[in-house]
């Protein structure tokens, strides 16, 4: 897919934003992880039981690393204002959605020795690491990058799947799952990075905005691959 570099990009598209042409660069990949059959799955409450077990464990492993991205992006922002929409979403990941996890494997009787001895799937790991990497960057652009990847992909599948269903599933890993990511509260989550992205991304030099777009595509890669990995033959 060739990408129109930015300054070309904002003159064919002057009503256009920052993160819409992050976003735009990344379209196939984009629609690939939004339109996952795991997540048509996921929204009809038809995921396969060993496969749904894998995905809550596989997941929940990124949110200590998320966590620490989102804290190094709270250092990093300019201003004070800018850090307390971060640091109120930090409170709903460390409470609300790890509570989530802990409580649908306990109902489907993960044990602890499953949750911590199952190997990470080699996405799990190089998502991680992508997470460490643009942290330690210590640029708040790399680390936006991966946070409005991260979320925004979860946004649109989440909604997109809300609006296809009449009723939601009856069970609550599949409900809440789709209730912490939809909503007014979600999407101001996800519009305040991507307003973030915006405010700084177009004053950034040509060597970190191709960084920035990096790490953006390679996040949302990654998604995609997550989802090929949820969705595919388990052990």
């Amino acid at each position: 897919m060739t990408v129109t570099a930015w300054p070309e990009w904002q003159t064919a598209n002057p009503s256009g934003t920052f993160s819409d042409w992050l976003k735009g660069s990344v379209a196939d990949d984009w629609h690939k992880v939004t339109h996952h059959a795991f997540t048509d799955a996921w929204g009809k409450g038809a995921v396969s039981d060993r496969n749904l077990k894998n995905y809550l464990i596989q997941d929940h492993r990124f949110i200590d690393r998320f966590v620490a991205l989102l804290a190094g992006a709270v250092s990093r922002a300019p201003a004070l204002s800018d850090r307390i929409p971060a640091c109120q979403f930090l409170a709903l990941l460390t409470g609300p959605e790890n509570t989530y996890f802990e409580r649908s494997l306990d109902a489907l009787s993960v044990s602890t020795q499953e949750r911590t001895e199952q190997p990470d799937w080699p996405v799990t790991a190089a998502f991680k690491e992508l997470m460490r990497v643009a942290m330690e960057s210590n640029e708040y652009a790399n680390m936006l990058a991966v946070l409005a990847v991260a979320e925004g992909t979860y946004l649109g599948w989440a909604s997109r799947v809300s609006d296809m269903i009449d009723t939601g599933p009856d069970d609550f890993w599949y409900a809440e799952w789709l209730d912490l990511h939809t909503g007014p509260y979600f999407e101001s989550v996800v519009a305040f990075l991507n307003h973030q992205l915006d405010q700084i991304g177009p004053q950034l030099s040509d060597d970190a905005r191709t960084m920035c777009q990096s790490y953006f595509r390679k996040a949302t890669t990654l998604e995609v691959q997550f989802f090929d990995a949820a969705w595919g033959p388990q052990l």
